[in-house]
């Protein structure tokens, strides 16, 4: 048994990424059956593709060069789908990351001495140039001379940079490199009237980019001088950052809602607010062409972007003043589409219902009836690095759903039963009861991400009942599905409903966040 928890300790080392595991447990099986019919080629590539989609080495790759190579190799392949059964429970994260919804903004400060000195170098170019005070001014890098260009080079390419994204991204799986044609030199302004440079103080998405998926193309604002004045925020994540000189913050171009707002109480300050606009595309190694055709794309439309930006930055005549309200107008669609709903979630409901004419008539019942217990488990689970506001909007997008699927049942099938409604009224209302009583925060893991201070409520029916929102729902279900016409429709409906609801209740009540740990004598 020693010796099998060996093998199983190595194996998990080369094993650590869910996705990897998760991967395995289907191919394994396949390959074990498939060494039965000989194909020893077919086995090989589906046991790497997993590691090269994750960008983990693979065992067999620890030890191919030991003098008992044959001895260990025999070994793996004997204890194979056991070493895979022991890496489930022993991975880095969790199952359910895909859909959970991850804080992706990072940020850092430069500290190095030559990132300081080239900071400072760029500060004082700025200054020399004597940038407008009636509108924002920017330099792109393209088009800079020898000298700026090198520094903003130098920075860009900087170990502090970059090291801000190995944080969040691994230097094993993904690639991070340079979007030169998008970078510029920004310094801002306060004047900002039904311009395009209102859209910086409108909450909005940079980019349209936002369904190619697994890669991203980020935006780092990296602050040259001083300032206390404007401060950049991020509403979805939540998160502000007043960046002062050497503090960088980066952002998905295409997908993460952002703004600036000047701080309350400050004063303009005596030199402009500086910046460099810093941009990347980060990209999973195993799926370069599509890392570089959002690069490409995200250059292409921020280079006509910036045509359209710049012809309506001061408007004057009629057309450039009905152009630049149409940009803001746009703007302001595409952050509420995002913001309310999500474009993500669209197409994740677009596509079910396309399940239901292709696939199955309930597709679409299933595919959009649970996905809010899976979100609620994963993210309780994880509770570090959640983007709070994309999970609120989530989790209630699709609740919201799941609620219309089983009025659509209940109703299409009621026949009279004052049991079922007295069920359905009791059990929801103590539900709504105990939401009412703690806010749509602190209903919503407010407490357990970190978003606000836990507070102790005991009214009712907290001080009667224990977990009396899921209590309360579990028994409106109950009611939903004594209604005998719903049970023959749709007999796994409310049973799949209350399974998952009652797994998330002992997954609250074994990681109680609230349980104080025992006092040792």
């Amino acid at each position: 048994m020693s010796h099998f928890a060996e093998l199983c300790a190595g194996f998990r080392k080369c094993h650590s990424n869910p996705l990897n595991v998760a991967l395995h447990v289907v191919t394994t099986p396949t390959c074990i059956f498939a060494v039965y019919c000989l194909a020893n080629q077919y086995v090989e590539q589906n046991i790497e593709v997993s590691h090269w989609i994750t960008g983990e080495i693979t065992y067999q790759s620890t030890y191919q060069k030991k003098q008992n190579f044959f001895g260990l190799l025999l070994q793996h392949t004997y204890f194979l789908m056991p070493l895979v059964l022991d890496a489930i429970p022993n991975v880095d994260g969790h199952y359910l990351t895909w859909i959970v919804a991850q804080n992706t903004v990072v940020h850092t400060k430069l500290t190095a001495p030559k990132e300081k000195a080239n900071l400072a170098f760029m500060r004082q170019w700025i200054l020399d140039q004597k940038p407008s005070t009636e509108q924002t001014t920017h330099w792109w890098f393209n088009k800079l001379d020898e000298k700026p260009r090198k520094a903003f080079d130098e920075i860009a390419t900087s170990e502090g940079v970059l090291g801000m994204f190995r944080e969040k991204f691994s230097k094993a799986i993904y690639n991070v490199e340079v979007l030169e044609g998008m970078n510029e030199i920004y310094v801002a302004c306060e004047q900002h009237k039904m311009n395009s440079d209102t859209v910086f103080y409108m909450q909005h998405i940079d980019g349209p980019w936002y369904m190619i998926p697994f890669c991203g193309a980020y935006r780092c604002i990296l602050a040259v001088n001083d300032n206390e004045r404007i401060s950049t925020l991020f509403p979805m994540a939540p998160a502000k950052h007043t960046l002062t000189n050497g503090d960088i913050v980066g952002f998905d171009f295409n997908r993460e809602i952002h703004y600036i707002e000047n701080n309350p109480g400050t004063v303009k300050g005596k030199e402009p607010r500086m910046t460099l606009k810093l941009h990347y595309v980060v990209y999973p190694k195993a799926l370069k062409p599509l890392g570089k055709l959002l690069g490409y794309l995200t250059t292409l439309y921020d280079i006509n972007a910036r045509k359209l930006f710049l012809a309506t930055i001061k408007p004057t005549g009629l057309f450039s003043q009905i152009t630049a309200y149409g940009i803001l107008v746009v703007t302001n669609l595409m952050f509420l589409g995002e913001k309310l709903v999500g474009y993500y979630n669209m197409v994740y409901v677009a596509l079910a219902v396309l399940g239901n004419f292709l696939v199955h008539d309930r597709f679409y019942l299933c595919a959009t009836s649970f996905m809010h217990y899976m979100m609620y488990l994963g993210t309780y689970h994880q509770k570090t690095n959640i983007s709070y506001g994309t999970f609120l909007r989530n989790v209630i997008f699709f609740k919201t759903l799941a609620l219309i699927n089983l009025a659509y049942f209940y109703l299409t099938s009621f026949q009279y039963d004052p049991i079922s409604l007295a069920m359905i009224v009791i059990g929801y209302g103590i539900s709504g009861k105990a939401a009412a009583a703690l806010g749509v925060e602190k209903t919503y893991f407010g407490v357990e991400l970190g978003i606000c201070k836990p507070k102790w409520v005991d009214a009712f029916p907290y001080n009667v009942i224990p977990h009396p929102m899921i209590v309360g729902s579990i028994l409106g279900l109950l009611g939903i599905f004594k209604m005998e016409g719903l049970r023959q429709a749709v007999p796994y409906l409310v049973p799949v409903h209350i399974f998952l609801y009652t797994c998330h209740m002992l997954q609250e009540i074994v990681f109680d966040v609230y349980r104080q740990p025992k006092k040792v004598d």
